[in-house]
């Protein structure tokens, strides 16, 4: 069979690639290597409870790229959407609910009628060209410098540093507040639309995450393409300087003039493709981009409902910015409890769960730790979950403990919860593109693709989502003037 492009490597960057070629009328061919397919974005069946791999809360849920990515293929009516309505913050002693909706009523109650939402719906969004290159001013201040200059509060900065590794998987003291900028202006949108109906925008999707990928897979497959689970790509072929297709583990050559990968920049550069097709210059590039943090993952099935929040948000530490200097900077195991978050999938759709039982994932942060410190790692998330939720333990019937091997699975070296650190001199412009020297061969993912920002798989659905208009562009032929709009409107900047 004869296909237009080969995806390699089925999480949401390749989903996200695949759907946009093959809802645009592209024959694809998607190849992934696990027996499953979302990457990150997986889902487990455990003695009746619905458990995600990874990401297991989505920043902008329904408003943002996964409704895209599916809308592209058109399968976003297959998949429903939840919106998170309960939030605990604890932040040493203190412990707040929080939650958005009385900010937007009160503001539509002192505004016209439907002032908020216009402004949501029509002009913020033309806004925010000129205030992504505003942005861009920060690119080289971290979020630590900047709030620096406005206090020196032991738990600001707590805090600002917790939401920047949740966001990025990188410490505050690294991460440009420029990209922060562009996080929330993305989020401008949907929180002046969405939030004035809803407590929250953030959510979780009706199933768990794996409904997503699962339906983008159909939409491929129903659209003449085609999807191997359990297919491990050994080589990418390359002819005079040009992609000429793959190598599949079982010597299957597959030929096609386009291959997108999703497998990690490093490694499709150092192991699939080979460092001799690329300049010594831009090889020492690519080995030599920091990977975020690695993670770690409590899977919680309880014998009840004991946590009354959707999502649980706990920094414990006096003074966390000691603790994750000793993790980051990999002097030895820190002394006290991590951060976590903890969210409860089955608080939003009960049937992740056995009728009267919970669910629970607790993740925090970590570099890549040797097996031996895995028992006191996973020791560490029991106790801070105990920490924050008083009792929880006696409601425990089994739990499972994800260590940063689990995620070696996806290929990147140092198994990083999210990609590339979103660190100074590796966002906006200075991120990888998504275009590589060898012709006909792209990357996709949290890994590659300029000025993409945001939080972890939207970063890797928007990078393959504009990979994919790209070559489609190319493909279709753009005349003169679409060159030229495409130029200056960035889209060629991928």
């Amino acid at each position: 069979m004869d296909y237009d492009a080969i995806v390699i490597g089925a999480g949401m960057g390749g989903c996200s690639a695949g759907a946009a070629l093959a809802g645009a009328g592209k024959k694809v061919l998607m190849l992934e290597k696990t027996g499953m397919v979302g990457g990150r974005c997986s889902t487990v069946e455990k003695d009746g409870f619905q458990m995600d791999l990874g990401s297991h809360m989505l920043f902008r849920s329904a408003y943002g790229p996964f409704r895209e990515m599916l809308r592209r293929i058109g399968k976003e009516n297959e998949v429903e959407f939840y919106t998170m309505k309960r939030m605990l913050l604890r932040v040493g002693e203190h412990r707040t609910e929080i939650g958005f909706k009385a900010i937007f009523n009160l503001l539509d109650y002192f505004l016209p009628s439907g002032l908020v939402r216009f402004a949501g719906r029509r002009l913020l969004p033309l806004a925010c060209k000129p205030l992504y290159r505003w942005s861009n001013k920060y690119n080289k201040i971290t979020i630590q410098g900047f709030v620096n200059k406005f206090t020196d509060s032991l738990d600001t900065h707590n805090l600002f540093d917790w939401f920047t590794f949740i966001l990025y998987g990188t410490p505050y003291w690294e991460v440009p507040v420029g990209e922060l900028m562009r996080t929330a202006i993305d989020a401008i949108g949907p929180l002046v639309e969405g939030i004035a109906d809803a407590e929250f925008m953030t959510g979780y999707i009706k199933g768990g995450l794996i409904k997503v990928p699962e339906a983008v897979c159909r939409g491929i497959e129903e659209r003449g393409g085609e999807v191997r689970t359990n297919t491990t790509v050994t080589k990418i072929t390359v002819e005079d300087g040009k992609a000429s297709g793959v190598e599949l583990e079982n010597g299957e050559l597959i030929s096609c003039g386009l291959v997108i990968s999703n497998a990690g920049i490093k490694e499709t550069v150092r192991y699939l493709t080979g460092e001799e097709h690329f300049d010594g210059k831009y090889a020492d590039e690519i080995r030599g981009l920091r990977a975020g943090c690695s993670a770690q993952a409590l899977r919680l099935a309880l014998d009840e409902a004991v946590c009354d929040f959707d999502l649980v948000f706990s920094i414990p530490e006096k003074d966390m910015q000691k603790y994750y200097r000793e993790l980051w900077d990999n002097k030895g195991f820190p002394d006290g409890l991590p951060a976590i978050m903890a969210t409860s999938p089955s608080r939003m759709d009960p049937s992740m769960a056995p009728l009267g039982k919970q669910s629970l994932i607790v993740i925090a942060p970590i570099t890549f730790e040797q097996e031996e410190n895995w028992p006191r790692w996973e020791q560490k998330l029991l106790d801070s979950i105990e920490d924050a939720i008083p009792g929880i333990k006696d409601h425990i019937i089994w739990h499972d403990f994800l260590h940063p091997s689990t995620y070696l699975v996806f290929g990147e070296d140092g198994a990083p919860g999210i990609g590339i650190a979103q660190c100074l001199g590796q966002t906006a412009d200075k991120r990888p593109s998504s275009r590589s020297p060898v012709e006909g061969l792209y990357y996709v993912g949290c890994e590659a693709g300029r000025n993409v920002s945001g939080v972890a798989t939207e970063v890797g659905i928007k990078s393959g989502l504009n990979c994919a208009d790209y070559v489609l562009a190319r493909m279709n032929g753009v005349s003169t003037v679409g060159k030229f709009i495409r130029k200056v409107s960035g889209k060629d900047n991928i």
